[in-house]
């Protein structure tokens, strides 16, 4: 089972249809049970296609955030971005510097930028923690893609005598270990990309004879929450690739809870239950380049809901619960800002799950009206304090250009000032990546 890449790339933009579009997996049934016209109510009026041309570009955008803070580039010293996904250590295809001179392109390591460049396979990691060790505002994260998932599968899968219930002898021991070992060794290391993802080469050529697609998708879910588990131990944010599996997604999540509920040693005191449950999972998880639906964010934030505020989540009828799903998606909508950074542990341990999205998975490459449309739906049901930015590049020159298209796609989508969502989504980030403890 030897990888098709001789060297990682990023799988995001891997799904080329014969017409060079993207297409983002949105179903007419979703796997949550609801159909795409179950529209989340606190939308901001209707959903109409936007065009590649209604997107302000990325180098207008990030004059425009340039200008919001002063006249003299010289005098700046704050961050004004926050990339919270990206694989520029790779340093391949350039997408967006090479539309404009290169002069005026602003650099990846820029005092101004904070960016996490994230590797997908043990064959990636040192080339990561390399470009990360240039800058203090460059953060890495090691992890194992559930595209890649063959650089960690034994040579030959056809020697191992496995039944289905033993099939993780399909997989390499020594490359958690070494994931451990970059974890304790460098602080300041998250987790990712991992994920789910039902459209992966791995699954579609998975062998017959050794499972095929279901063996494959039970891998994945295996060594993706090998790797939660991890990180929930290091105490480490993690980021998420999860493309059509959000119920494979959700089953994972419920039964991390499921398994910390049964093994509290405090389970008659509410509140230390409640803790013991919360160092199950990573101390953050960013949904990257989100292409799930409304439903689904309503779905997650429920879950939320149900880990970290048990005494509200009330065993119910179907009805019942989507309905406190949906109170909770209303409840966080009306935040008018983030809460502020630096107010200790309690808040950050209030927030779970956060929801990148970035210029080039979520615009450029999403062509079909349909898919655009939903994708906007998702957008706008983002709790304010809840969205991300990413700039989702593969090499260091598009790096902050790539996350200021990321900024003014989610405003426009929001009908919101491109200079405020720079603000918000700024401290958003830092949050999110500040939450390692």
């Amino acid at each position: 089972m030897n990888s098709p890449f001789s060297t990682p790339s990023c799988p995001c933009c891997a799904f080329l249809t014969g017409g060079g579009g993207l297409f983002l997996p949105w179903n007419e049934q979703d796997e949550g049970g609801e159909t795409n016209n179950d529209v989340m109510e606190n939308n901001r009026g209707d959903v109409s296609f936007i065009s590649a041309e209604d997107i302000t570009t990325p180098h207008e955008a990030w004059d425009r955030i340039l200008d919001t803070d002063t006249d003299d580039a010289n005098e700046r010293h704050q961050i004004l971005l926050v990339d919270t996904h990206g694989h520029p250590h790779l340093e391949r295809e350039v997408q967006y510097a090479n539309d404009k001179d290169s002069d005026d392109t602003p650099a990846a390591n820029d005092a101004s930028v904070v960016s996490l460049t994230c590797a997908v396979s043990p064959l990636d990691w040192n080339s990561c923690l390399e470009y990360a060790s240039q800058s203090l505002n460059i953060l890495p994260a090691l992890g194992v893609h559930p595209w890649y998932l063959s650089d960690i599968m034994v040579d030959d899968i056809d020697s191992i005598d496995v039944n289905e219930d033993h099939i993780e002898k399909y997989i390499k021991l020594e490359w958690l270990q070494d994931l451990e070992d970059h974890t304790s060794e460098h602080p300041h290391l998250l987790v990712g990309e991992i994920g789910l993802c039902k459209m992966a080469r791995f699954v579609r050529t998975f062998p017959k004879d050794r499972g095929g697609k279901a063996t494959a998708l039970q891998l994945q879910k295996i060594v993706f929450r090998k790797q939660l588990e991890l990180a929930a131990k290091w105490s480490r944010p993690v980021t998420v690739h999860c493309v059509n599996a959000h119920g494979l997604f959700m089953e994972v999540m419920k039964d991390i809870l499921k398994v910390a509920k049964e093994s509290s040693p405090d389970s008659d005191d509410v509140t230390k239950a409640k803790q013991y449950w919360r160092r199950s999972f990573p101390p953050a998880i960013g949904m990257h380049s989100f292409t799930g639906t409304a439903h689904h964010v309503s779905e997650i934030l429920g879950f939320e809901k149900e880990l970290l505020h048990p005494e509200y989540v009330e065993a119910g009828d179907k009805r019942r619960r989507q309905k406190q799903q949906q109170q909770v998606i209303e409840e966080s909508a009306t935040t008018d800002a983030p809460q502020p950074i630096g107010q200790g542990d309690e808040q950050q341990n209030d927030m779970l799950f956060y929801f990148g999205f970035s210029h080039s998975v979520n615009h450029v490459m999403c062509t079909s009206e349909k898919a655009r449309k939903k994708g906007m739906e998702a957008v706008r049901a983002i709790p304010l304090n809840r969205l991300l930015v990413e700039s989702d590049v593969h090499n260091s020159v598009d790096v902050v250009l790539g996350t200021a298209g990321a900024v003014a796609y989610a405003a426009q989508v929001r009908g919101e000032r491109l200079e405020d969502v720079a603000k918000y989504t700024t401290k958003n980030g830092l949050r999110f990546l500040s939450s390692i403890t």
